[in-house]
This record gives structure tokens, sequence and C-alpha cells, in this order.
């Protein structure tokens, strides 16, 4: 996989949102306007994932069908829309990404991620949770944004088969 060059959020930032100015620092966090003092904090985005098992207690891992990531498995999730709580995003990602309906959450752990789209790399908290969904059967991947989908002892999988360090890191505390 090839991995282009990417900036981190501030550094993207050249022109004030609200008058049009520049910052007086390129690439500084705070962005501070250097015409009308508007002050913008790059805080990270919030994510969730969920840890979901079948009756012979393997994980449930898709296979990304984009960047970043394409083609390595992830835990089914996405980004908290705004309004949501995390448990709300999950059901919701969920569903989107396989067509399974939840039935119960419990939060197992949280970690600081990056995430490079487009050039631009944003600060993320990943937010996992262990989930129960209805039926298993129902299974149906989000075409273009899921290739496939598979279910694995989680102590089988590599490092480098991952798209996510965090997802790493969420399945060593969800067996500890």
């Amino acid at each position: 996989m090839s991995r282009s060059k990417s900036i981190p959020v501030q550094k993207s930032w050249k022109h004030c949102p609200v008058c049009g100015g520049v910052p007086v620092r390129s690439g500084s966090h705070p962005f501070v306007c250097r015409e009308c003092g508007y002050r913008h904090y790059f805080s990270p985005c919030s994510a969730v994932g969920a840890i979901l098992l079948n009756d012979a207690d393997q994980v449930l891992f898709i296979i990304r069908g984009k960047a970043p990531g394409k083609g390595l498995l992830g835990l089914p999730g996405g980004f908290v829309d705004a309004g949501e709580t995390a448990e709300e995003a999950l059901v919701r990602e969920v569903r989107e990404e396989l067509r399974l309906d939840v039935d119960t959450t419990q939060y197992i752990a949280s970690f600081p991620n990056k995430y490079s789209f487009a050039g631009v790399t944003i600060p993320v908290t990943d937010l996992f949770f262990a989930v129960t969904v209805r039926s298993l059967r129902t299974i149906r991947v989000q075409a273009g944004e899921i290739d496939g989908w598979t279910f694995r002892d989680p102590t089988s999988v590599r490092s480098k088969e991952l798209a996510f360090t965090t997802h790493r890191l969420a399945l060593q505390a969800w067996r500890q």
C-alpha cells in the first residue's frame, strides 16, 4: 500500500474562516487570526469501533475498501457525527457497514489516533465497545466502503494486517 505525504490539519489552515485573514503563525496550534483574533483549537474528532464475536469466540473484522488501510483488516466502526453519542454512532456504523442490528454495547477503552486522508492528518480519539447483535445471518457489506468480512481468532491477527494500531490496542484491552 502506498502512503502519500500528509500534513497535520493545523498546517492546512491558511486563512481565517471568520474574516479570511492570515494566522499569527502558520501551522500553529491553536490557529489565531492576525486580523480579527479568532482562535481555533484543533481538538480530536471521535470515532468508534466494535468488537463483535461469533459462537466460536472469533472476532468479526471488516476488509477495508477505501484508504486509509484499503485491503487491510479493521473493526467495524467509523466517525461520530455531530449530535450523536458514541453508542449511537456505533449502532449506526455497524448497521451501515454490515447491516447488523446492535443489541448491547459495553465500553472497553479509548486510544488517541491520527487519521490521514486526502493529504491532511487529523487527531482522533478512538472509542471501542464490545457489542452483541440480534443475528449474524444478516451480514451484508456496504458496497464501495467494505470489500468483505471475516471472523478470526484475535490472537492470530498480526499487527501488519490491521489498518489501525488502535484496533490492536483495543483487542488487547478487551482480552484483559
